[in-house]
C-alpha cells in the first residue's frame, strides 16, 4: 500500500509542476489575440473648395539657335481647377501666382521670363495664367541640363469673404520642366512615299501611345485605330479640317501609314495633305506636302530624317474626285 501511495503522490507532483502557470505553453495561451488593423480611407473634406492644377506639370523642349543663341517667342499658359466643393452662383475666388524655388530643382536664371498674366478670377472662364520666356535670355545657359519653372497659386480674395476655400501643398503648385536643344529640326522637304508592305507590324508604334483630335466628326476618330477596315472617319474637303495626333511622350517617328478606301480606287481618297510636326507643343514645322501620284490602298509616307515629336498634325486636305475623303486607319512607325 505504501508503494501505491508514494507512486500516486509522485505522479501528482509531476503533473503539478508541468502545469505551472510559469510555463511557456500557458504563457502563449494567455496572450491576447492580436488586433487586426482596420484600414479605411480618410474622409474627403467636401466643405471647402480646393484650388489645384491637374495636371500640375508640363515638359517642354525648346530649340535654341546655335548661331544667335536665341529662342523663338515661347509662352506657357495654365489654368487652375476647383475641386471638392463646387462653387455656387455668385461665389468668386480671385487668385495669383508667385514663383517658387525648391532646393532639388534647377531654376532658370533670374530675369529670363516674365509673368504676363499673374492674376485671374474664377468668375472669368477664359482667363489663364501666362508666362513668357525672353528670347535673348539664354545665350550663356548650359543646355545640357534640365530646368524648372515652379509657380504657387494663392488666394487673394473671395466673394463672399467667408467663402470656404483652400489650396494644396502638392497640387497647388505648377511646374514647367524645360530642356533646350540646338539640333536643327527637319522641315520643308522631309517626306517621301514608300511601299507600305515594307513596314512590318513589329515596327509600328503602340496605338495606346497616341490619341487623335479633330475639328470635324470627332465622334468617329476611334475608327482610326480599331484595326477594322470596315469602319472609318471621313473629311469634308470643303471645310478646313485638321487631324491632330498627340503622343503621350516625346516619340521618334519615322513615318505614317494611312489606310484608304480598299474597294473603289477612284472614290473618296486623299488628293493632297500637309503634314506638320512639333517637338515642344509650341512651334510647328511643316514636314512636307503629299500630292497624289497614284491610288494607294495604304498611303505610306516616310520622313527622310526621323523626327522627335509631341504632336503630328494633318492639315489642308485636298480631294481627288469627291469632296469627301474616307480614312480607315492611321498608324505610325
Amino acid at each position: 500500500m505504501k508503494r501505491i501511495y508514494l507512486l500516486g503522490a509522485l505522479l501528482t507532483a509531476v503533473l503539478a509542476i508541468s502545469c505551472t502557470p510559469d510555463t511557456k505553453e500557458l504563457d502563449v495561451l494567455k496572450e491576447p489575440a492580436p488586433t487586426v488593423p482596420q484600414v479605411s480611407n480618410p474622409p474627403v473634406d467636401l466643405s471647402k473648395t480646393l484650388v489645384i492644377f491637374s495636371p500640375n506639370e508640363t515638359i517642354e523642349k525648346i530649340f535654341r539657335d546655335p548661331t544667335s543663341k536665341t529662342i523663338s517667342a515661347t509662352t506657357f499658359t495654365f489654368t487652375p481647377k476647383f475641386a471638392k466643393r463646387a462653387l455656387q452662383n455668385g461665389e468668386v475666388i480671385n487668385l495669383k501666382i508667385e514663383t517658387e524655388k525648391v532646393g532639388y530643382e534647377r531654376s532658370l536664371p533670374e530675369g529670363s521670363f516674365t509673368i504676363e498674366k499673374a492674376e485671374l478670377s474664377s468668375g472669368t472662364v477664359s482667363e489663364t495664367f501666362k508666362v513668357t520666356l525672353k528670347p535673348y535670355a539664354f545665350k550663356d545657359l548650359d543646355i545640357t541640363k534640365e530646368y524648372t519653372l515652379r509657380f504657387r497659386v494663392k488666394v487673394t480674395s473671395t466673394t463672399p469673404t467667408d467663402l470656404p476655400v483652400a489650396t494644396s501643398d502638392q497640387d497647388s503648385a505648377y511646374r514647367i520642366k524645360i530642356s533646350f536643344t540646338e539640333e536643327e529640326y527637319p522641315q520643308g522637304d522631309n517626306i517621301e512615299l514608300i511601299n507600305a508592305d515594307t513596314i512590318d507590324d513589329d515596327k509600328k508604334l503602340d496605338s495606346n501611345k497616341y490619341t487623335f483630335d479633330s475639328n470635324y466628326k470627332s465622334d468617329r476618330l476611334g475608327a482610326l485605330k480599331d484595326e477594322n477596315y470596315n469602319t472609318n472617319w471621313w473629311i469634308n474637303t470643303e471645310e478646313e479640317v485638321y487631324l491632330k495626333t498627340t503622343f503621350t511622350e516625346e516619340t521618334t517617328v519615322r513615318g505614317v501609314i494611312i489606310v484608304q478606301n480598299q474597294r473603289w480606287a477612284e472614290n473618296k481618297t486623299i488628293g493632297g495633305v500637309d503634314i506638320y510636326a512639333t517637338p515642344d507643343n509650341i512651334k510647328e514645322y511643316l514636314q512636307g506636302t503629299y500630292t497624289r501620284d497614284e491610288h494607294r490602298k495604304k498611303l505610306c509616307i516616310k520622313f527622310k530624317v526621323p523626327i522627335k515629336v509631341r504632336t503630328l498634325t494633318f492639315k489642308n486636305f485636298k480631294k481627288y474626285n469627291n469632296q469627301y475623303i474616307d480614312v480607315y486607319e492611321v498608324e505610325f512607325f
